[in-house]
């Protein structure tokens, strides 16, 4: 693979250990648990649309597989910390070998719909689709620190 491509999976894996660094800093009491501030996010619920995210991105729009998505709850999801660890496992794993397909045999799913970003579907490249993930998981890094730090204070 081409350099660029090395250096988003290496931002990729470093955004993912970020986030389960941020996890073990938040109590169980607060994984399920938003800020007192309208449209803020619990924990849970921001890595649980990170990995949704990825494998809508990767999968569904990169791949052409049917993995369902339903966007507009992704942020209502609860769970348990053990659950994350799993399923951060699983897309990691999982996004390694999609992207790589992706990259190798082009967009496969472009009539897939499932996301709110501003972009041509019809016209994106895959190395754009996997700077997209990538740029969503550091953002969302962000926010489930501030948001971590934020419910322990």
């Amino acid at each position: 693979m081409d350099l660029w491509f090395e250096a988003a999976r290496d931002t990729a894996d470093r955004c993912w250990d970020g986030v389960l660094t941020a996890l073990d800093g938040v109590a169980d009491a607060d994984l399920n648990r938003s800020l007192p501030v309208a449209g803020s996010n619990a924990p849970y619920a921001i890595v649980h649309h990170c990995i949704e995210m990825a494998r809508w991105w990767l999968g569904t729009f990169g791949c052409g597989m049917d993995l369902p998505r339903d966007r507009s709850r992704e942020f209502d999801a609860t769970g348990t910390r053990d659950d994350l660890v799993i399923r951060i496992a699983q897309v990691r794993a999982d996004m390694d070998v999609w992207s790589t397909r992706m990259v190798r045999d082009g967009i496969a799913g472009r009539d897939a719909r499932g996301t709110r970003a501003k972009v041509d579907l019809n016209t994106v490249t895959p190395q754009w689709v996997v700077l997209h993930v990538v740029h969503d998981l550091a953002q969302h890094l962000g926010q489930l620190q501030i948001t971590r730090d934020l419910l322990s204070a």
